[in-house]
Parts: structure tokens; C-alpha cells; sequence
């Protein structure tokens, strides 16, 4: 059976499952989907199956009443049911605007993967990328979801532990991995530490060719995939053997704006290697997609690379500024990482550009407000225009209510709809009657970021020590009067939680830059925390993490600023001196 033939079926079991009156129609020449009215029936004209789907869920968020706005929880409105024209075009097919659009996966495969995969179909979302160690333990069924759907998964993320893992080679091939100060280091295997910072010796033959038997050897395990990537361990950590550093200059240091001022320039030596490792496995699988970062020091092209068709580079603006697009030429770390993905772009010879990005802060941001709805529409335009392929963002469940409107809003923008439209329609969905206080609500979440006048980057300091407690009070309080407007919805229950949670963080942590915190009150936050389980606000097992910073500086009475790491903390000082207090226009 041919893959468009169970994603046809599916558009047909949708009009059912959804109470839809409408006919399928293929139809090769459009560039999507199109809605339209002919002698009083409705027509979803595709040029594909998936296309079609795409328009039987459109179809009935758009005029039928319905919300796909949060995974497994689909709402029926009869409020927003429209009558419909006789005859004409509905909605118009329009080339979507980025080839790619997706998520990230950060956390195992579960129980709840298939709402995710569901999800991602509704919203128009094609392209997954896993981590390598997560999709070994995906299942077939599950994957047979994901292409019904037409989602891409892509096998990869940091994996160069993954490729060669230590518990395999530290014994027989010491050489493989990095020698630091004249010792080879004992990989840790993957052990889920932060910035682990333990690479490979990247430029070993004899550890290229392991790489590429490996990955060959991969791809036949899993015939399904025809994307598989390459790239560093988080961190830094490369290698300093004699061979390695011919490709570094240690005076020529990374950049303030990518957090690698402190460590010398990775991205000669790293695409040295992507180039060699691309062109061995293209010979015995000219099929398969190899996928590269750029990332902390290693965020620009090397001179001398260029993106062929079996290449694609994730571009991740890792602590970007949120108070400014990433195109804004007066913001001091956005304008970098903008010159950075143009020059990506300019290399193309085939191959493609798309943004890692971090539309939920980043991980230790902890659920804290990043309110970008209307730059990611100009983000959109911007990437399209300078020639770049895809967006996708780190995601998780659990912390929906914080960043869920985000999510919703990248699916929306990356399609290329129209910005206030989309808006418009989210926040009728979201809220019905009630859509200018649920505006007003997140227009004085808003506030509280740019009334800093400067950068923000997503991290709990940069936001605290800017902000009042009358200000999350003030939040609080609109929070609690959306909820006593329709007490029966549960994501206004969720939002009261979400924004008790600033109110308690800000004191904690002002209690903490104080130095009065004790160990006591860490643990009734976190319990407080750890109380909302089933609720979609929190991700748990992050504020165990980084907390257990905060608790070591509590019991060593040192200075906290975030996870106690000196380069990281360093560059908050100094962050803090400078782009806090940048213009903006």
C-alpha cells in the first residue's frame, strides 16, 4: 500500500470523526490545500494526501467550530460555527512559507506521543527531530502514526557519544577521543550531564570511517529513516592532539554573543569532519540526509564549506534575546546570529538551512513568560526571504500551558498565515466571549519584558532582577479574573497556577540574591511545584536540576546566578553590565 493511500484514509475518517460535510478532491498543480464552496458543497482540493489532510483539519477550525489548540484536548465551539457561501473559494491555496516545520522532541517516546503526532498533523507540522537514544525505543506503531501524518522524523541531536560510545571504545580505541592538557579523556558515554563538553578527536581516519561503518549500519536497522545527523557532545571539550590543532587558532576565540568568548573557534575542525564523514556515507547511501549544527563556537560556516544536497545545518541562537527579533540590527546578539544564518544561507548548493530554536525560553528558563507572538510572524518572513528551509523548536508536554501558545503560533507563522488573522482566530478559539481579556492578558505578560528597555535573554535572572512583585501581582490578578469568567476551563485554572508560580520564583529568588533563602523554603517551592503533577504548567524534573544549584549555594554561602558554572555565570555579569541596558526601538 502506497504511504498516500493510509494518509488519504485518514482524511476520510477525520470528516467522520469531526462531523464534517465535505468532499476530497486531488487536484496536481496546487501548491496546498483550497476551500471551497461549489452549488452549496464544500471542496478540499489537494495536490497530495497530506495536503488533504491538512485541509480537512483546517476546514473545521476554521468554519466549523473547532480547536485544535492543545494536544489531545480538541474543543467544539458552536459559538464560532460560520454559515457558508453558496459557491466561491473559502480559504485560497497558498505555498506554505517554510519547507519545514516542526518540534523537537526532548524527552522519551510515551503513552502521550500519539496526541503529540495528532497534534502536529492538525496544526500543519511535518518534521520531528528525535534524539537518537529516544527513537531506538519507538515504537513501529507509533511510527506508522507519525507517516500517516506525513511527519519526518529525523534520528539525531547531540550524538557524537552516541556514534562512538565509551562503553564500547574507551578500552580498545583511547585514541578516538579528545586529548586535553596531553591525556585522552574516559567518555562519560553519555552521561546526561549539562554541557558534558566531551568531544572526539575528530580528526583521526581511522574514527571517521567507524563513524560512517556505523552509521551505514544504523540506517540498514532502521530502513524508515533518510535523515540521521552529526553532531557534537553539548559543550565544548575538543580535542587538542597535535593533528586536531592545526585547525584551531587558540587566539582566535569564540564570540560574546554565542557564549564561546572563552573557549577558541570549534567550526573549522567540526566541518573538516561533517565534509569528509557526508562524502563517505553519500557513496553507500546516496539516499540518506546527513544533518550538522551551528551552535555556541562553532555557529558560523567555515570558508571553504558548502551545503550540497545530502547536507542540511540546524542553526541554533542558543540564549537568544526574546525582547527583539532576530533580525533587529540594533539588538547586540540577535544582529550576529542574524549575519550568521544569512551566510548559512548564502553557501547553499543544494543542501538547506533550517532554526533550531527555543521558543519555550530554554530548558532552565522553568516555565517563565516568553510572549513572542507577534515577531515570530516577522521571524517567518525574514527566514523565507533570506533563503533559509525550516523552523522547529525544543517542545515539551508538560509545561503546555507556559508555552503552548507559542507552539500554536510558530505552526501558524511557518505556514505563512496572515499575522492578525491568526491571532484573531487563536485567541477566539482559546477564549471565546472572553478574546480581548485573554489579549489584555497576555499584551501586560508582554509589558513586563519590554518595559526592561533592553535584551532579555531567557534565563530566571535576567527577568528577576528587572521586575517587581507588584508586577506579578498585577499578572496575577488578570490570571484569576479570566478564570472567574468560565471557572469550568481548565487552561484559565492552569494560567492562575502559572502565574502564582512568578509571584512565589520572584520572592525566592530576591531572598536568594539576598543571601537570607534557606534550605527550607527551596523545599516548600518545590514541593509546591511538584504538587501540580497533572496539570500542564511545569516541567518537574528541570527544577529539581537546577535548583540543586541554588541549594549548593545556600549551604556554601556563595553568590547564585544560575547553575554555577563559572564561564556560564560570568557571562551573566557581564550580560548584565551591557546588553540589559540596549536600546530598543
Amino acid at each position: 500500500m502506497m504511504q498516500t493511500e493510509p494518509t488519504r484514509l485518514l482524511a476520510e475518517r477525520e470528516l467522520e470523526r469531526y462531523d464534517l460535510q465535505a468532499e476530497l478532491h486531488l487536484e496536481s498543480g496546487l501548491p496546498s490545500f483550497e476551500l471551497r464552496r461549489v452549488a452549496g458543497k464544500t471542496v478540499i482540493a489537494a495536490p497530495d494526501a497530506q495536503e488533504m489532510l491538512y485541509g480537512v483539519y483546517d476546514f473545521a477550525e476554521r468554519f466549523c467550530g473547532w480547536s485544535f489548540f492543545e494536544p489531545g484536548r480538541d474543543a467544539f465551539d458552536a459559538a464560532r460555527v460560520k454559515s457558508l457561501p453558496e459557491n466561491g473559494v473559502l480559504y485560497p491555496a497558498r505555498k506554505p512559507l517554510l519547507k519545514r516545520r516542526g518540534l523537537i522532541q526532548q524527552c522519551p517516546f510515551d503513552d502521550e506521543t500519539p496526541v503529540i503526532f495528532d497534534w502536529m498533523a492538525k496544526n500543519k507540522l511535518n518534521y520531528l527531530l528525535a534524539q537518537m537514544k529516544f527513537y531506538d525505543d519507538l515504537s513501529p506503531a507509533y511510527k506508522q502514526l507519525a507517516r500517516e501524518r506525513g511527519i519526518t522524523i529525523e534520528s539525531g541531536h547531540h550524538n557524537f557519544n552516541y556514534w562512538i560510545p565509551g562503553r564500547k571504545y574507551n578500552a580498545s580505541h583511547p585514541e578516538f577521543f579528545a586529548e586535553i592538557n596531553g591525556k585522552r579523556i574516559e567518555s562519560s558515554d553519555g552521561k546526561d550531564t549539562l554541557f558534558l563538553s566531551e568531544q572526539l578527536c575528530t580528526t583521526n581516519p581511522a574514527l571517521r570511517a567507524e563513524i560512517v561503518a556505523n552509521m551505514v549500519r544504523y540506517c540498514e536497522e532502521h530502513p524508515e529513516l533518510h535523515t540521521i545527523s552529526l553532531i557534537p557532545n553539548d559543550g565544548f571539550g575538543w580535542c587538542e592532539c597535535s593533528e586536531c590543532s592545526k585547525f584551531y587558532d587558540k587566539e582566535h576565540k569564540g564570540e560574546f554573543y554565542s557564549l564561546s568568548e572563552h573557549v577558541y573557534k570549534a567550526n573549522a575542525i567540526y566541518h573538516d569532519m561533517v565534509r569528509e564523514v557526508a562524502a563517505r556515507l553519500q557513496k553507500v547511501r546516496p539516499d540518506i540526509q546527513l544533518t550538522f549544527t551551528a551552535y555556541v563556537n562553532y555557529c558560523s560556516p567555515s570558508p571553504d564549506l558548502r551545503l550540497t544536497p545530502n547536507l542540511a545545518v540546524h542553526f541554533a541562537p542558543y540564549w537568544r534575546c526574546i525582547n527583539h527579533t532576530i533580525d533587529a540590527p540594533e539588538c547586540p546578539v540577535n544582529s550576529h546570529y542574524a549575519e550568521d544564518i544569512r551566510n548559512w544561507c548564502r553557501i547553499k548548493a543544494g543542501g538547506e538551512v533550517n532554526i533550531y530554536e527555543y521558543y519555550m525560553g530554554v530548558h532552565f528558563y522553568l516555565s517563565l513568560p516568553m510572549i513572542h507572538f507577534h515577531e515570530m510572524f516577522h521571524e517567518m518572513e525574514w527566514y523565507a526571504r533570506v533563503g533559509v528551509d525550516g523552523i522547529m523548536t525544543q517542545f515539551l508536554l508538560c509545561h503546555w500551558t507556559a508555552y503552548g501558545m507559542n507552539y500554536a503560533l510558530m505552526a501558524r507563522a511557518a505556514r505563512g498565515e496572515e499575522r492578525e488573522a491568526a491571532l484573531e482566530t487563536l485567541f477566539s478559539e482559546r477564549f471565546g466571549a472572553d478574546a480581548e481579556e485573554g489579549k489584555a492578558f497576555y499584551r501586560q505578560l508582554k509589558k513586563l519584558m519590554t518595559d526592561f528597555n533592553g535584551c532579555h535573554i531567557p534565563y530566571p535572572y535576567s527577568l528577576f532582577s528587572r521586575t517587581t512583585a507588584e508586577q506579578y501581582q498585577a499578572i496575577h490578578a488578570s490570571a484569576k479574573a479570566l478564570a472567574t469568567r468560565k471557572p469550568e476551563d481548565r487552561f484559565r485554572r492552569e494560567l492562575v497556577i502559572w502565574t502564582e508560580y512568578f509571584i512565589r520564583f520572584k520572592k525566592l529568588f530576591d531572598e536568594a540574591r539576598a543571601q537570607t533563602l534557606t534550605e527550607t523554603e527551596l523545599d516548600a517551592f518545590l514541593d509546591w511545584i511538584h504538587s501540580f503533577r497533572d496539570m500542564r504548567v511545569f516541567a518537574h524534573s528541570r527544577f529539581d536540576r537546577y535548583f540543586s544549584a541554588l541549594r549548593q549555594s545556600i549551604r556554601q554561602g556563595t553568590e547564585w546566578f544560575h547553575f554555577n558554572i563559572d564561564w556560564e555565570d560570568e557571562y551573566i555579569r557581564r550580560q548584565e553590565k551591557t546588553i540589559y541596558h540596549s536600546k530598543r526601538k
